[in-house]
């Protein structure tokens, strides 16, 4: 690990260094000692966001990111099934570390966009978390693991909670980042992308996202998006 700089630095709050396809994992191994260090067993996060479009051998579509956004909430719900009540804090105060050690800004590593991921109820009545449950499915872990070492494994949602993740947001990156997963579901299974085509996987998938309570001005904006996405997706060929 480097030479970390002493722990009553405070972190930038926000950063401003480039993660790039090389940093990146550079980044992460030093997360994953101090990890093993703390947890004395592998890690496994569940990202989505510029990470992915980074790191993902199918994608690679993006040179860096600024931050890798992960489910916290799933993380401590996994630990706290094991009984580590703890898990956290634990995890934050590594992220941090690994902030120091690299002079990266507090939100390297963030989960800011857990408060507006929804969650379901199961057919008995139990709370539980959909982006989780699909992410950790067999078929998505071979599919959208990104990264391992021995304390830490990330695994990117799947790719139609990623487009419905990034269909809420569509700023920067998000309308290309959605162009190239539309783009790779063409070129590895030949989907013939339309509006309806994009929207009826959505609704089939993820529709704990609640488009059907989406009053009609908001699902056509949503539309209008997807047609925008399918559009850029075209014009890479």
């Amino acid at each position: 690990m480097p030479h970390s700089t002493t722990h009553c630095q405070s972190l930038s709050p926000y950063n401003e260094v480039e993660l790039s396809r090389k940093f990146l994992p550079v980044v992460l191994d030093d997360l994953s000692k101090r990890l093993l260090v703390y947890f004395g067993r592998q890690v496994r996060l569940i990202v989505h966001g510029g990470a992915v479009m980074v790191l993902h051998p199918w994608l690679a579509c993006r040179e860096s990111t600024r931050d890798v956004d992960y489910n916290h909430r799933s993380f401590e719900s996994e630990w706290r099934q094991l009984g580590v009540h703890d898990a956290g804090a634990r995890l934050k105060k590594c992220i941090a570390q690994t902030a120091r050690a690299f002079n990266l800004g507090a939100d390297w590593m963030n989960a800011c966009a857990d408060v507006a991921l929804p969650m379901a109820r199961d057919t008995y009545g139990n709370v539980y978390d959909p982006i989780f449950a699909d992410a950790t499915s067999a078929h998505n872990v071979r599919t959208n693991t990104i990264f391992v070492a021995p304390g830490l494994m990330l695994i990117g949602v799947s790719w139609s909670w990623a487009v419905a993740l990034k269909l809420v947001r569509y700023q920067k990156h998000d309308p290309h980042d959605i162009a190239h997963i539309l783009r790779l579901g063409h070129r590895m299974r030949g989907v013939q992308w339309t509006r309806s085509v994009l929207e009826g996987w959505l609704l089939s998938m993820c529709a704990t996202m609640g488009y059907a309570a989406y009053p009609p001005q908001q699902m056509e904006a949503t539309r209008d998006k997807m047609r925008h996405a399918i559009r850029l997706a075209q014009a890479y060929g």
